[in-house]
């Protein structure tokens, strides 16, 4: 098939993009800036249904799964069995977290679609249909495991174990869905043929080398841990000292102690425990019960394995030194390369378009990995301003986000005349 020019141009499908950006910021605004949308809360419902209306009035076919997951696929190609091309990432968020942070790439793939059935209805001919998507709790700040829509559509999780995931109030994913109008019955699409993602960096590379795009070629490997220190209650002032099983110390051993491991290796791992409950949670009781998430992260094989074992060893050591008991459940995350034909073709949109690039490691977990090893994967990043993410104060400047979108619409646009691969789409080339 002959390739014809990209409308990456398209004034339109960047009206179309900040129309509905602001749309999507507004459910869940918070007075400083950032949004509180936690996955399947009136926020988050809110924030689907401007999805949803937007995708129907571009011409797509929504869909939503049985964990929530949101598709908008646009029939382009003149064939049933044409293979799929799919760009989107998550429209949850952290508490009082930032605007940006996975609205960006669900609102991107939105205008991409919309742009694609423009083309095509103006005489455009596409050797594959596009889906955007919006994946369920990628955040994984109300629903434990992250990553737990994508982590459905590629055979991770079954439904009953995602609908089953229970938020810190006992309120589980399945209730919270039905809630929100957002417990679907319908069949996800296929595998996509190339799956992208656009992602605001969440970190300072970019911003420091002035680069336009960040191309994705490795993710840092994480141990994620749930720990639970089980202790026993009893009163803060009478109960002796040497007789209290205090669960909160054993806590408090285990957070520094995580710090400490990641002072080993200065830049090379990160760790962190940003979740805690404490029950009681009084003032006058010593803590019976507390949960906790430990994280280490690492782009170093041997060094992760490491500093897993001493996390292991240090959640031990913390419970036996408070003298209470420890349950602790490990998932582990490996360290990836992404698929060098997909990075190619991001560079070669980035060079069409005149964007500079720079290969980039993602720290953090996206929707995109969950994907990685299934079909061809890309991860495409553009500047934080100051590396500030999961906050209100997250930002990205407007030059940047139009020149992740161009990027995207390309991308596509080659794709879906190139039947979904990569490597046909990067070697297409021309004008723009």
């Amino acid at each position: 098939m002959t390739l014809i020019t990209t409308p990456s141009r398209d004034d339109a499908a960047v009206d179309d993009f900040h129309r509905l950006f602001d749309a999507v910021a507004a459910c869940g605004a918070t007075v400083g800036g950032g949004v509180e949308r936690q996955s399947a809360s009136a926020a988050d419902g809110a924030a689907r249904r401007v999805f949803a209306a937007a995708l129907e009035a571009a011409g797509a076919t929504v869909r939503t799964d049985a964990v929530g997951n949101q598709y908008g696929v646009f029939a382009l190609a003149d064939r049933i069995d044409a293979p799929l091309v799919m760009l989107g990432s998550h429209l949850d968020s952290q508490p009082r977290g930032g605007r940006f942070d996975g609205a960006l790439g669900v609102v991107a793939a939105a205008a991409v679609g919309a742009a694609l059935m423009r083309a095509k209805r103006a005489g455009a001919r596409f050797d594959a249909d596009y889906c955007a998507v919006n994946w369920t709790n990628e955040e994984g700040a109300r629903f434990r495991p992250s990553l737990l829509g994508s982590g459905f559509f590629t055979g991770k999780h079954d439904a009953d174990f995602a609908l089953s995931r229970a938020d810190d109030a006992g309120v589980t994913l399945g209730e919270a869905l039905a809630a929100i109008g957002q417990r679907g019955a319908d069949a996800p699409p296929p595998l996509p043929a190339c799956y992208l993602e656009l992602h605001i960096e969440q970190g300072l590379h970019l911003e420091s080398a002035a680069a336009d795009i960040g191309v994705v070629r490795r993710n840092w490997g994480a141990i994620k841990v749930d720990v639970r220190f089980q202790g026993e209650q009893a009163h803060t002032g009478p109960c002796p000292m040497p007789l209290r099983r205090d669960a909160l110390l054993a806590a408090a051993y285990l957070i520094a102690e995580a710090r400490a491991i990641a002072d080993r290796w200065p830049g090379v791992v990160h760790t962190s425990v940003g979740r805690i409950v404490v029950a009681p949670n009084s003032a006058n009781v010593v803590p019976s019960e507390v949960a906790l998430s430990l994280e280490i992260r690492s782009a170093d094989d041997a060094v992760l394995a490491e500093a897993g074992a001493l996390g292991a060893r240090a959640i031990a050591e913390a419970a036996e030194r408070a003298n209470v008991t420890v349950t602790a459940d490990r998932a582990e995350r490996p360290i990836r390369q992404l698929p060098t034909e997909v990075c190619d073709l991001v560079a070669a949109c980035a060079g069409a378009l005149g964007l500079s690039c720079r290969d980039v490691d993602t720290v953090a977990g996206h929707d995109a990995i969950s994907l990685l090893g299934l079909c061809p994967t890309g991860l495409i990043f553009v500047p934080s301003v100051g590396g500030v993410a999961h906050n209100e104060g997250e930002f990205t400047a407007r030059a940047d986000i139009e020149n992740g979108l161009r990027l995207c619409l390309e991308a596509a646009w080659r794709l879906c005349q190139a039947g979904g691969s990569p490597e046909r789409a990067t070697l297409a080339g021309g004008p723009v």
